[in-house]
């Protein structure tokens, strides 16, 4: 009866590691994907912000 649970539970620990293991491995595409993204946002950030210093200025 022992074995059998166990067996079942060896089943998804392994199950469980292929699981992250393959998100392991897509981590970097996901990181690098979104630096583009990130970048885009902090160049229009910096542009709102100088427009809203001309704005204050006035």
């Amino acid at each position: 009866m022992t074995e059998g649970m166990l067996g079942g539970f060896g089943v998804l620990i392994i199950l469980f590691l292929v699981v992250l293991a393959i998100l392991w491995f897509l981590l970097p595409f996901a990181i690098f994907g979104t630096k583009d993204k990130l970048d885009a946002l902090i160049s229009e950030t910096k542009k709102i912000n100088q427009e809203l210093e001309k704005l204050n200025s006035k």
